[in-house]
């Protein structure tokens, strides 16, 4: 054989290997709805997540453009075969559908049409169905353009399985909702056919954690016109996406991560262009979301108004005040004195005579106010458009009106900014809840053109703790502990406080949290909106005395004391609230005739990039005083899957080296 007819016989078997594998996959999964196989009913364990509770067996979805005489139409039809695990896994049969429905636009409407689900039970040997229809689904309003369709799948437990299938039939041809592969359980199989016709370009994404199998091709789609009671049939080429994931991981709850979708394996599209009559491009700027913004009625036109309370913020004084810091602080604690927050975050607001009346409203609502209300003492202030942590990152590649949930107040300073939202009653100026630290907010000016910005940049909790003790024969540690809190500790510790029964509550909650007895305390800016909350703590700690020894672990409050990153690989980044510092100067006084057996290691360790950062030092003197500082820096807010092992070893030496034992001896 020549080396010509080997290389031809080599592509022919990776050919014939690629399709026989493109064909194995394909038809190992079961896409038939209606049947269930014997395997997936035997099914008690899915062997890519042993500890799943459930596993989505397949899942397709196509959207497919309609095109009318008087209109564009878009269909979604959904089909879901989902396996139950395991009894915690029946919530995966109460069924959640979101769809649009504004009674005030005629092209805002969605219905859900064609709705079907089945239960499969094996009893006895058989397979008993329980069936169930769109009589059963019950609809609730979320917004003025939102509406939930909900629907319990009944007589579900561990071994069923359960199936369900709709349309969701739309006239919103400009908008195609996202589609998520990945949910919080596993998923064997998603399959997703977008076909679209020409006359609309769009840019569509994939994006997340896990890798889809794609293909773009073209096709055609033709469709009937009526005019002067004559029917002609037309055509228009298409546009058809097809993307296909396999084994998809599921996206587990995380206390470090802001948003799961954020990270969700999925497809979005955006409309850019429409291709009729010459075409015209719809592609949004942000200037053109902030225009909207301003001409909104529940928004712009609320702007720059004078205040409900002009009349008494002039009595006040507060606008004789000459420094700008100063001045937003007073003016910021004369509306919490009149208005109080209804715990909602909003983007519009409602009218100040409504807010008044009520006593308090949204953020919106107390931020438009506060706006106004600097106004009225001569302070310019913007607002501040964003989407919080937990509702989702904006996107990079376009500009949403839709993905602005709320807003903040932004005040100029200098060359420097003021940030500030009228609903954190435990914050202060540039100090905000970690739900509105988001990376891209927009300052947004009328006739001016908008400012990103960087909340991410103001955020940190700094807390210094002094201490001075002396350690008696019996293990009796005495002395007085200093504690000052900044930025978002002071915060911190001010929610703590209010949120307590009463201050004996906080303050022996506080005493058994750091192993300590609390003798007396004093605090300072715990009820205040001011920069900084203080204590001053005399306290007594028990050590562990056995004959010529002391056995102390002297370390109170420190914030690393276990390591919450167990997991041995992390498929998502670690997101922390905030960037954070904790600093500790203890100063222990030996009993006389007592010395350390053996100084302790100290420990200092960084990651590469110096983000994180952490010591534990040890000093000793010749007068039996032993001195520790502990440093705790964390820089970043956000660390990637590949700094995940590093992040993990560091966390883990500091909580393990937070329970070291001084060992004194009797000399």
């Amino acid at each position: 054989m020549t080396l010509k007819q080997i290389g031809r016989m080599k592509k022919w078997l990776a050919i014939t290997t690629f399709l026989f594998f493109c064909w194995t996959s394909i038809h190992a999964q079961n896409l038939k709805f209606g049947k269930p196989t014997d395997e997936e009913m035997s099914m008690t364990v899915y062997e890519q997540d042993k500890e799943a509770e459930a596993v989505v067996l397949c899942q397709l979805t196509n959207v497919d453009y309609t095109i009318t005489s008087s209109n564009y139409l878009v269909d979604y039809k959904v089909k879901t075969r989902i396996k139950i695990l395991k009894d915690e896994g029946k919530e995966h049969a109460n069924l959640a559908i979101t769809y649009i429905d504004n009674s005030e636009e005629d092209m805002a409407q969605e219905s859900i049409e064609d709705f079907k689900a089945t239960a499969y039970n094996l009893e006895d040997g058989k397979v008993k169905k329980t069936h169930v229809g769109k009589d059963k689904i019950f609809t609730e309003r979320i917004d003025d353009d939102w509406m939930l369709a909900k629907i319990a799948i009944p007589q579900v437990r561990a071994g069923t399985v359960i199936e369900y299938e709709y349309t969701l039939h739309s006239n919103v041809f400009y908008h195609i909702h996202d589609w998520h592969a990945q949910t919080d359980i596993p998923v064997a199989y998603a399959n997703y056919r977008l076909e679209i016709p020409a006359y609309f370009l769009y840019n569509v994404e994939k994006t997340g954690i896990q890798p889809l199998q794609s293909t773009v091709t073209q096709g055609v789609l033709h469709y009937k016109m009526s005019s002067n009671d004559m029917e002609t049939m037309r055509s228009c080429n298409t546009n058809i996406y097809t993307c296909t994931g396999r084994d998809l991981k599921a996206l587990k709850k995380d206390d470090f991560v802001w948003n799961l979708r954020d990270y969700s394996t999925k497809v979005t599209a955006e409309l850019q262009r429409i291709n009729l009559g010459g075409g015209r491009d719809v592609r949004k700027k942000w200037e053109q979301v902030d225009n909207t913004l301003f001409n909104h009625p529940d928004f712009g036109a609320h702007l720059y108004k004078h205040s409900k309370y002009k009349d008494e913020l002039a009595a006040s004084g507060i606008g004789k005040i000459g420094d700008t810091k100063e001045k937003v602080a007073a003016t910021y604690k004369f509306l919490r004195q009149r208005l109080a927050w209804n715990g909602e975050y909003e983007l519009l607001v409602k009218s100040a005579s409504d807010v008044v009346k009520k006593g308090g409203g949204s953020n919106a609502d107390l931020n438009m106010m506060l706006i106004n209300m600097l106004g009225d003492v001569g302070v310019e202030a913007y607002p501040v458009v964003m989407s919080t942590r937990k509702h989702g990152r904006l996107p990079l590649t376009y500009p949403s009106l839709n993905k602005l949930n709320t807003f903040i107040v932004g005040i100029p300073d200098g060359a420097s900014w003021i940030f500030l939202d009228a609903s954190s009653s435990d914050g202060y100026l540039n100090v905000l809840p970690a739900n509105l630290y988001t990376d891209r907010a927009r300052v947004i000016k009328k006739g001016k053109e908008g400012q990103w910005v960087n909340l991410q940049e103001i955020g940190e909790a700094r807390t210094q703790m002094v201490v001075n003790a002396s350690l008696q024969p019996d293990g009796k540690l005495t002395g007085e502990q200093t504690v000052t809190y900044h930025g978002n500790a002071a915060a911190n510790e001010r929610r703590a406080f209010r949120e307590a029964a009463d201050s004996m509550a906080f303050i022996s909650g506080k005493a058994s949290k750091n192993g300590i007895i609390m003798i007396g305390c004093k605090m300072e800016g715990h009820r205040d909106f001011a920069p900084a909350a203080k204590e001053v703590v005399n306290f007594t700690r028990q050590g562990e005395a056995s004959g010529d020894y002391i056995y102390l672990n002297p370390f109170m409050g420190v914030p690393v004391t276990s390591n919450p990153f167990l997991e041995t690989e992390r498929l998502l980044p670690v997101e922390f609230p905030y960037k954070e510092v904790y600093s500790m100067n203890m100063k222990i006084k030996l009993p006389e005739g007592w010395s350390l057996e053996e100084m302790p290691k100290s420990l200092k360790i960084t990651t590469e990039d110096k983000s994180l950062a952490g010591h534990i030092l040890y000093e000793s003197s010749g007068e039996g005083v032993v001195t520790i500082n502990y440093l705790f820096r964390l820089s970043n807010v956000t660390y990637n899957k590949d700094q995940y092992d590093t992040l993990r070893q560091l966390f883990d030496l500091l909580s393990s080296r937070s329970k070291d034992m001084l060992i004194i001896k009797k000399q």
